[in-house]
């Protein structure tokens, strides 16, 4: 496999930031010339470096709860196991091996996450999971699935521009804001805008967004309102090295808070002191669970001096437990699947929570 140019490189980042932004502004940060920027978009999509995925707000659309579990079965039990997590109508993510299991399930109410909680925890097939609830607020939930930190790290490139962003981001100025309920036909709006990359896909397109051409007005109102985000994700299993550099290796991270509880200090030191970016971070004031990407078998040299992440950690979190696995051994079982939660049959009744 042949390792990415500099300016693939930089496009990719670009991208992982701010996959929304128009032609103009990306050719601008990345100073790329005109023919090299749309040779390298294409071929980030086409050779899967990169997929789109478009995430509904919980907040417009009544999931007030999320559940991040992960699960090292044993291996005769991982296969059933990962049939069971992925039949649950609030799974939106799944990441399966033969030795782990990653799921991220959406709520909309607090009864219906303990009991999916309960759920994964009374599984006699495993040998033990760490299963965390929390609210979908951006304090609950300070990163969800964003890779700007770990690439541009990995790239040596400066000028981190979006990260961290969360499950939840602040509505853009002069958006629409919830007030309660998505009426039915933002739902569908918003079911369809979900499942239109997932259908290219299946169907043997790359499924990139190609701008505002083929949406409906609804669909970019709902973009432009921010009430469903748009996310260009890499493929760390395809992507190529840049620089004798490549993530090859997903870890999860749990463990209990130090009274008191600072996540945001916790994240602050990963970051500045450790350059350490994880994608996910989540927490309920008590516990907390981060997922990052990095290389098993880092180069010689790195990215220079930096504080030791495990001694770091142990400043914030106690009973601490690390779960790791090679990338290219995972599955995405079920990849980003918000449409499950959207289904016109699914909608609530309006005005409850």
């Amino acid at each position: 496999m042949r390792a990415l140019t500099d300016a693939e490189a930089r496009l990719i980042r670009a991208l992982v930031a701010r996959p929304a932004e128009g032609e103009h502004e990306l050719l601008e940060e990345t100073r790329l010339p005109r023919s090299t920027y749309h040779a390298v978009r294409r071929r980030a999509y086409e050779e899967g470096w990169l997929r789109v995925r478009f995430v509904p707000h919980p907040g417009c659309f009544g999931f007030g709860a999320i559940t991040v579990a992960v699960a090292r079965p044993y291996a005769d039990r991982a296969t059933p196991l990962m049939e069971r997590w992925s039949r649950l109508d609030s799974n939106v993510v799944l990441w399966a091996s033969s030795q782990l299991l990653f799921g991220i399930f959406l709520h909309r109410s607090g009864a219906e996450a303990a009991r999916t909680a309960a759920g994964l925890n009374d599984d006699p097939t495993r040998p033990g999971a760490f299963v965390l609830t929390t609210g979908t607020t951006p304090e609950a939930v300070p990163l969800y699935f964003d890779y700007e930190g770990v690439w541009s790290h990995l790239a040596g490139l400066s000028g981190i521009t979006a990260y961290p962003r969360p499950l939840a981001p602040p509505f853009p100025p002069g958006a629409r804001t919830p007030t309660g309920d998505a009426s039915p036909g933002l739902r569908r709006a918003a079911h369809d805008l979900v499942l239109r990359p997932i259908v290219a896909e299946l169907e043997g397109r790359s499924g990139h967004y190609l701008g505002l051409l083929g949406l409906t007005r609804p669909e970019r109102r709902l973009l432009s309102d921010g009430w469903v985000l748009h996310r260009a994700l890499p493929d760390f299993a395809v992507l190529p090295a840049y620089r004798d550099r490549r993530a090859d290796q997903v870890v999860f991270l749990h463990g209990e808070f130090i009274p008191p509880a600072r996540p945001a200090e916790l994240l602050r030191a990963l970051t500045e002191r450790c350059q350490v970016y994880p994608f996910l971070f989540a927490h309920d004031g008590r516990r907390a669970i981060l997922g990052t990407v990095g290389q098993a078998e880092p180069p010689s040299g790195g990215n220079g001096p930096r504080a030791s992440v495990l001694g770091t950690i142990e400043e914030h979190l106690r009973q601490i437990e690390v779960e790791s696995d090679r990338i290219a051994s995972l599955a995405r079982v079920v990849d980003h699947r918000y449409d499950r939660l959207l289904e016109p049959t699914r909608a609530p009744a309006r005005g409850r929570a």
